[in-house]
């Protein structure tokens, strides 16, 4: 693995311009905090309560014959998934009776990571130390090593290759029984596996003389690396011989070579949860507007699928809510860096006054997420969210008593 070090500075005004600049961005991120967290608890009760109301309407149904007494009702079916349509990836010869069929593709490169250090200098200044390394690696899209910080490296590790692109191709007509599956539901279906080449398999000639099959890729290596010196290639390896062997298998790990992965998706069992319309299905539309339209691969009952709906729902609301926590706290940080900035004329002073503010942020964020969120919820959950908005009117009462002891030891120290 080779190495190229880069040195920059910056000047303490420089700096300070810089962070004073990102007060203005902070606030906007702060502020993108509070429609984050109160859109987010109206997402999750509106989709918690439209899941209940679903599993209280739901009717369980069999999948072999259509009955026009179900009609706009929501059902619950289960059975196997299945389809005639052929796909096929005819670069590499694949055809299969499949609901989806995927390629992906990777490229040998050399490739540039990056490091970079700061040391603060007495007076405000920062240098930046940032070090660049290079390696052969498979990256999905080639590397374009004219692009590479060492001069040395853009001649030394040179890429090249072309690398097919990925692709996708899905069955049009899909059955569950006697019914059609629409394309949103098809898209819905999973249980993807790596596809197995079949003994015997025969790779197109268009490859080239440098494909191969290897585990559960196609290797694709360039003619350069297989080639064979003339003298090597001539000489008989034994005195009966007249014509040299076939040369071995050209190596993978050189500088663009391809190789390719295919996934596919065959017919089996599901369980869904729909409106049914005719002989196919929609979704369901609750009374308060969400929709519910749930598959699950294998078979698994009504009750089970709205339970994994719900657990679902609760994990994309703690996400938001930490996104959203995570906005005011960035967006605090930033406002008060210009502070440890000023500081950082004396380095440590800096580090302290930065680990004071970030605390100052972190104690700031915090009470306004809780607060932001229970009065979401006297909103849409009335009881919690006068609890939760107890909860956050005590973490406010401590950090302001806090601070007046604080002030009260340093007013008696002095």
């Amino acid at each position: 693995m080779s190495q190229y070090t880069e040195r920059s500075s910056e000047s303490w005004f420089s700096r300070l311009g810089g962070a004073i600049k990102g007060v203005f961005i902070g606030i906007i991120i702060f502020v993108i905090g509070f429609p984050v967290l109160w859109l987010n608890e109206g997402r999750a009760v509106k989709r918690s309560r439209a899941l209940k109301e679903g599993q209280g309407a739901t009717i369980s149904i069999q999948a072999d014959q259509v009955l026009p007494e179900n009609e706009s009702k929501l059902v619950h079916l289960t059975g196997k998934a299945e389809t005639d349509d052929i796909l096929s990836d005819p670069t590499f010869g694949i055809s299969e009776v499949a609901i989806r069929l995927s390629r992906n593709g990777e490229i040998y490169q050399w490739t540039e990571d990056s490091e970079t250090k700061e040391v603060k200098k007495l007076g405000g200044g920062v240098e930046r130390i940032t070090t660049y390394s290079y390696s052969k690696e498979w990256v999905s899209e080639p590397v374009d090593s004219s692009e590479f910080k060492d001069p040395a490296a853009r001649d030394s590790y040179r890429n090249s290759g072309t690398l097919l692109k990925d692709q996708v191709k899905q069955a049009e007509n899909v059955k569950l029984g006697a019914f059609s599956l629409t394309t949103e539901i098809i898209n819905k279906i999973g249980d993807k596996k790596t596809y197995n080449f079949p003994e015997g398999f025969k790779l197109p000639e268009q490859l080239g003389p440098n494909a191969r099959i290897d585990g559960d890729y196609v290797i694709i290596t360039p003619a350069a690396a297989n080639a064979t010196p003339a003298a090597e290639a001539a000489t008989p390896t034994d005195p009966n011989q007249t014509t040299a062997a076939a040369p071995a298998p050209a190596p993978a790990d050189v500088i663009g070579a391809t190789r390719y992965k295919f996934s596919i998706v065959k017919p089996h069992d599901i369980s869904l949860i729909a409106v049914q319309k005719s002989n196919t299905f929609a979704a369901y539309v609750a009374s308060n507007g969400n929709k519910i339209l749930e598959l699950k691969d294998g078979i698994h009952t009504a009750d089970a699928m709205f339970a994994a709906a719900q657990a679902s729902n609760r994990t994309l609301t703690w996400f938001l809510r930490l996104v959203g926590f995570l906005c005011m706290f960035i967006g605090l940080s930033m406002v008060f860096k210009p502070l440890s900035v000023l500081g950082d004329i004396v380095p440590f002073i800096g580090n302290i006054i930065g680990i004071g503010t970030s605390l100052l942020a972190f104690l700031i964020a915090t009470p306004c997420t809780l607060m932001t969120i229970a009065i979401a919820w006297i909103v849409y959950r009335p009881l919690l969210g006068i609890l939760l908005l107890a909860i956050a009117a005590g973490a406010i009462y401590m950090i302001v008593k806090k601070k007046k002891e604080l002030d009260a030891a340093k007013a008696a120290a002095a």
